[in-house]
């Protein structure tokens, strides 16, 4: 017996598939493959991924789960500085003079940089509470 489906069903499994394909892409383009990669992942073309990359949504939706890996990626690198911290610290005691130099190097510029981005980042979030806080203050014109 042949099961014929009606167009609203061949409909939903063409949305369901574009849809695969699309999860597929955007997971792809969010690691950084490139258009070709991550086409060939998701079984298009280049064309096609420079297509749905076209669409404002798409597009978003691939920075958001980049955005999302790059969260991931910075807690696990913040988890090993302090063992790369630790590392520093021994390569201080070292015998050779090459490494102890670049180890005292590395403190004493990495150690400005990070109380530098960090307080840049805390004037941002006051700047942006600022920001909120005064245009939930403003009468409605």
């Amino acid at each position: 017996m042949v099961e014929l489906m009606t167009r609203s069903e061949e409909d939903d499994v063409l949305v369901t598939a574009r849809e695969h394909e699309d999860e597929l892409l955007q997971a792809a383009l969010a690691t950084g493959l490139t258009y070709v990669e991550a086409g060939a992942v998701a079984g298009v073309s280049e064309r096609t991924v420079r297509r749905r990359m076209g669409h404002r949504q798409f597009a978003a939706e691939v920075s958001v789960r980049r955005g999302e890996q790059v969260t991931v990626m910075t807690g696990h690198l913040v988890s090993a500085g302090t063992n790369a911290i630790d590392v520093l610290r021994a390569c201080l005691g070292s015998s050779n003079d090459g490494v102890r130099l670049r180890a005292a190097h590395l403190i004493l510029t990495l150690g400005p940089q990070l109380r530098h981005a960090h307080e840049l980042e805390e004037r941002l979030h006051a700047l942006e509470g600022q920001s909120a806080g005064s245009s939930s203050n403003e009468a409605p014109a």
